[in-house]
């Protein structure tokens, strides 16, 4: 098990950021890999991610559910993704947090069973490639929350039974 964990001040307050954190087409545009994202369902997304570490650069693709969506306040996913010869388990969430100059410190963790060729790098190449990514991230939604890109907050909170379903459902 992996777990990663940080924190990222952006300038915005979190009830302007949390449209950009609950958009897909803004989290498509801003995640690092990602080749396409479509909403599913208000709770469940669906992405193709290529993720490069090292010389291995599987294509996963990935399903979410998202189980908390508290806003303006935390947001958590559980995410499984399936490539050849490589899986992933993980679950992520973030706290936004208010900072008395009217910008949000982004608590963020995460934690990962990663298996398959990717797993056999070690967990300290995937921990750096995973922050170096995380960091991209918060840049890239830092920059699109500066020009003011239009973002609407499409995703909720999955009904309490549907996580379960959805992450056996591909199987």
């Amino acid at each position: 098990m992996l777990e990663f964990t940080g924190e990222n001040e952006m300038e915005q307050s979190k009830e302007e950021l949390w449209p950009y954190f609950t958009d897909t087409d803004v989290l498509a545009e801003c995640a690092p890999g990602c080749k396409e994202m479509t909403l599913k369902s208000p709770h469940e997304i669906e992405a193709v991610l290529a993720v490069g570490v090292g010389s291995v650069k599987p294509e996963f693709d990935v399903d979410v559910v998202v189980t908390r969506a508290d806003q303006p306040d935390a947001l958590e996913m559980n995410a499984v993704g399936h490539a050849p010869r490589n899986e992933f388990e993980t679950t992520a969430e973030m706290e936004l947090r208010e900072n008395d100059d009217g910008g949000t410190t982004v608590a963020w963790s995460a934690t990962a069973d990663v298996s398959g060729t990717i797993a056999s790098l070690g967990g300290r190449a995937l921990k750096s490639v995973t922050n170096r990514l995380v960091k991209k991230f918060f840049a890239d939604l830092q920059a699109k929350a500066d020009e003011g890109v239009e973002a609407e907050s499409k995703l909720e909170a999955a009904p309490e039974d549907a996580d379960d379903v959805a992450l056996e459902s591909d199987d």
